[in-house]
């Protein structure tokens, strides 16, 4: 389906000290896609916002895995691998990974990715500043330097340059990709479910254009052999500097489940957005009417 929306949140918002403020209200146009798999149902939402956003959604719901157990009161508890949701049940512990190929086309097909790592600078005895931190940005320039985890320990920014179009500030225009959150997988590498859906080793991919690399865990997943689709396509360490690349994004989360789960589940969101970096003169939700 497809709809617009009023979220009931701002666009933009500010004040001023002598008690005037000017705000925008937000409208949102959204493309739905509803997935039945089993006893989940996945929301797909690519929501379009008036500042040039689109903000990718997955929503999941419907009825968790369960399994039979000794009552709590039996002594013998059934836990081990899950939570209790009723006297004879429990709900399993699992882990969902989506994978998303966006084909990204940022004022034409030649585009790059810069990768922005934030490090921290100590700054010198004399400053009462004791450090600062900044953006080192690097060019990856084939597809084992496009193969990122966005961790707490070592941020990054991603960013999907044109390097042939400036905006208004002299640097080339771009759209980045930011993830809210992602979680790594908690199997061995020797699970088959890890040699079968290689994608989750990453957060991010990027690989150049190719219109028969449409699955990222290759094109029969559950009747597949180990490491099809992107861990089979990188391999080969191809170039993605300056050319029509795919950039591959992976929303993972981890479900230790709830009594509130159950019987049906209410909708967990999850997801990530591409977003306007220099792509604009300015926010283009400024001249929004009242």
């Amino acid at each position: 389906c497809l709809y617009e929306r009023a979220n009931g949140e701002p666009l933009w918002r500010h004040g001023v000290s002598y008690g005037v403020a000017d705000s925008r209200a937000r409208r949102d146009l959204v493309l739905r896609m509803v997935t039945h798999a089993g006893n989940y149902d996945y929301l797909f939402d690519w929501v379009f916002t008036q500042d040039g956003l689109i903000r990718v959604n997955v929503g999941a719901t419907g009825i968790v895995q369960v399994k039979s157990a000794d009552p709590i009161s039996s002594g013998k508890r059934g836990d081990q691998y899950g939570r209790y949701i009723s006297p004879n049940l429990v709900a399993v512990n699992h882990s969902h990974f989506m994978a998303f190929r966006i084909d990204l086309d940022v004022d034409g097909t030649d585009n790059s990715l810069v990768v922005e790592r934030l490090k921290t600078e100590k700054l010198p005895a004399q400053n009462p500043r004791r450090s600062v931190w900044k953006a080192e940005a690097s060019v990856a320039k084939v597809e084992k330097e496009g193969q990122l985890m966005s961790m707490m320990t070592e941020p990054h920014v991603w960013r999907f340059v044109n390097p042939a179009v400036k905006g208004v500030a002299g640097d080339p225009v771009a759209y980045q990709v930011a993830m809210d959150h992602g979680a790594m997988s908690l199997m061995t590498p020797d699970d088959w479910m890890v040699k079968r859906a290689g994608f989750i080793n990453h957060m991010l991919w990027v690989t150049p254009y190719r219109p028969d690399e449409l699955f990222a865990a290759g094109a029969y997943p559950t009747l597949s052999t180990r490491g099809e689709g992107l861990p089979t396509w990188t391999a080969a360490n191809r170039p993605i500097e300056n050319t029509d690349v795919v950039a591959w994004v992976t929303v993972g989360f981890h479900h230790v489940p709830r009594v509130e789960d159950w019987p049906v589940m209410p909708v967990a969101w999850h997801g990530f957005e591409i977003k306007p970096n220099g792509f604009f003169a300015r926010n283009p939700g400024l001249a929004l009417p009242k």
